[in-house]
């Protein structure tokens, strides 16, 4: 019985030891203003997620840059590229890179994230005998690649904000 209270005691007490603590969420300070998210591309998935999540960290977004914080994707690249192939010249194991360089300049012109470029990477075996999987694979492994990167992008975001 004390064994089963003992344990996660241990574990809490080893884990605030250590210097662990949980991550916040990311918090826009009160009166930042409205955050424009533009891309290069008006039709990126990533630009329309870092929205919505900035929308759910309590931050107003607006299609207008003007007057307000830009977060600006200027590049947004995927390369797909085999990394080894097999006795008969076969892809058998493929690499996706997925890079986005980005910055940060709040409303009145200020730099408050120098532009950056974050680089991610996935690699897979490529079933050349199922064809049919290989596309819907590729596909999972984009939208896990997209969601890492929103990710990381707001981690740097709520830095730069938390910074003053």
């Amino acid at each position: 019985m004390r064994a089963r209270f003992l344990v996660p005691a241990l574990v809490a007490a080893l884990a605030v030891g250590c210097g662990f603590a949980p991550r916040g969420a990311l918090k826009v300070p009160e009166g930042f203003g409205a955050i424009a998210v533009t891309a290069a591309d008006p039709y990126s998935p990533l630009a329309g997620d870092l929205r919505r999540s900035l929308q759910r960290a309590g931050a107003s977004t607006t299609e207008a840059a003007d007057g307000a914080a830009k977060l600006a994707i200027t590049a947004e690249t995927w390369e797909t590229r085999p990394i080894s192939v097999d006795a008969f010249v076969a892809v058998r194991e493929v690499e996706t890179r997925y890079r986005v360089t980005f910055d940060l300049v709040d409303a009145a012109g200020g730099k408050r994230l120098d532009q950056q470029t974050v680089e991610l990477t996935r690699d897979y075996v490529y079933e050349a005998a199922e064809a049919f999987g290989n596309p819907g694979e590729q596909e999972i492994i984009q939208q896990e690649l997209r969601r890492d990167m929103q990710a990381a992008i707001l981690r740097r975001v709520d830095l730069a904000l938390r910074a003053d």
